[in-house]
C-alpha cells in the first residue's frame, strides 16, 4: 500500500490585496448609498477627504499615509477636523 505524498494545505485566508479590494468595494457601496441612486460620476465630494477615507480603509500606517497623502494634505485634514470638532459651550 502506498500513501499519497503530503499535499500542501491551501491557505484560504484572504490576501492583503483581496482584503484591500474588499475594503474599497465596501467604500464604494457606502458612497452608492449616500448618492441615493444618483450616479457616482455626478456626486461632488472633497477629494482630500475621500483620499483620507481610502487611507483609512486600507489601514495605512503613518509612514504609508505620509507617502500616499503627502504632508500638506495631512496637515490640511488635521486642521479641517479640528474645526469640525468643537466643544459645546455652556
Amino acid at each position: 500500500m502506498t500513501l499519497q505524498p503530503n499535499l500542501p494545505i491551501a491557505d484560504h485566508a484572504p490576501t492583503y490585496r483581496m482584503t484591500a479590494i474588499q475594503a474599497l468595494a465596501k467604500f464604494r457601496r457606502e458612497w452608492e448609498e449616500i448618492a441615493e441612486g444618483e450616479s457616482l460620476l455626478d456626486v461632488t465630494a472633497p477629494i482630500g477627504l475621500l483620499l483620507v477615507d481610502v487611507a483609512d480603509r486600507l489601514e495605512l500606517n503613518p509612514q504609508e499615509r505620509f507617502v500616499f497623502l503627502g504632508k500638506l494634505l495631512i496637515e490640511e485634514v488635521e486642521d479641517f477636523m479640528k474645526q469640525q470638532v468643537r466643544p459645546i459651550e455652556q
